[in-house]
């Protein structure tokens, strides 16, 4: 795929985002303005798509209206599903910007379903992948939490929606939800103050979740069932929520709309739900739910880790034990010798910088 290609895309689903939410609010205002911004997210994918078949170096493409630019497509003999619609949805969004008028929600609704539809059919088409599996593609790293998506996506399109809910929550579960498992922690004892211990076991998970939880006596009164090891610490939750650009609520909505998941050792996995779960959440649409917005959050989580800086350790100065200045005592460290080694200790000037 084009890098251009990518980053219209990207865009895209930027806008995308926030078209889902004022869709489906139920208020005439706030469909009106996400009927506004659907348009315009139909129109970058349609620009992205004629940017991958290069017409845009064959035509130009500013000058040219919606229709005109749907028409490219199906010169370039691009199946176009529900044309008439998408049309229709160019007009709305016409007479709802230019003139004021407010569209109904329900048909705002409507229009919103068939333009993911249009859009996954197109991309497909055009680059092979749907709007999410782009991202999925080119975006995130490889490793276990991508392959697990992936899966989910496979398993979905075989209409197995358990395993492929059950797969997205695990996939979260290793990237986040870890970070609150208390597993780890069950033979700890409460009256235990041993610091190193305490870190060793934070790093096997845990670390968030709040401090009284971590110990073999609450684990025995509160723990039940292997689920039960997950103690999600929500101050936490949402400090982490506002650093990496997410709705808390959303959080909240991918747990409650999947199968709870636990791993307590390497490839042991646990997971529960009830039976009204099963009734009413096992279909495509709960699916394409939970991936879009997981997809997201697992973008907006590894755009925040890769901006995380550290000194360097790929080089070291030679037979130095320590380099340190003490101005506010006013002489500088003494030199050591110990085991045939020289310490450089220099004293820096009270106004340099350090």
């Amino acid at each position: 795929m084009k890098s251009s290609t990518l980053n219209t895309l990207m865009v895209a689903k930027s806008i995308y985002g926030e078209t889902k939410y004022l869709v489906n609010s139920g208020d005439k205002h706030a469909c009106t303005a996400g009927l506004i911004l659907l348009q315009d997210f139909v129109e970058l994918v349609v620009l992205a798509a004629l940017d991958e078949l290069d017409v845009d170096e064959q035509r130009a493409l500013e000058s040219k209206s919606f229709d005109e630019l749907l028409g490219e497509l199906k010169k370039q003999k691009v199946p176009i599903i529900k044309s008439g619609t998408i049309k229709a949805l160019n007009k709305q969004r016409v007479i709802s910007k230019h003139y004021g008028q407010l569209a109904e929600p329900a048909s705002v609704v409507n229009y919103f379903n068939v333009a993911v539809d249009f859009v996954d059919a197109l991309l497909k088409s055009v680059i092979g992948l749907k709007l999410n599996e782009v991202f999925l593609a080119d975006i995130l790293k490889d490793g276990a939490v991508k392959e697990l998506v992936k899966e989910s996506i496979s398993l979905a399109a075989q209409e197995e929606y358990l395993d492929a809910l059950v797969g997205l929550r695990k996939a979260f579960f290793i990237s986040y939800e870890c970070d609150y498992c208390i597993y780890a922690y069950r033979h700890r004892d409460e009256n235990e103050n041993g610091l190193s211990g305490i870190l060793g076991l934070g790093l096997l998970g845990g670390g968030k979740a709040h401090y009284w939880t971590k110990n073999k006596q609450w684990i025995d009164r509160n723990v039940n069932k292997p689920v039960d090891y997950v103690q999600i610490n929500h101050d936490q939750l949402k400090t982490d929520c506002m650093e990496m650009g997410v709705s808390t609520v959303d959080v909240e909505n991918f747990r409650r709309l999947t199968p709870e998941v636990v791993r307590t050792e390497s490839n042991q996995w646990h997971f529960e739900y009830s039976s009204l779960f099963a009734a009413n959440e096992l279909n495509i649409e709960n699916f394409n739910y939970c991936l879009d917005f997981l997809v997201d959050f697992l973008i907006k989580k590894q755009e925040m880790d890769s901006r995380r800086r550290y000194p360097k350790r790929d080089r070291t100065i030679p037979n130095v034990i320590n380099l340190s200045c003490s101005p506010a005592q006013g002489k500088p460290p003494e030199a050591a010798s110990r085991h045939g080694r020289r310490a450089m200790t220099r004293p820096l000037p009270l106004n340099q910088a350090v």
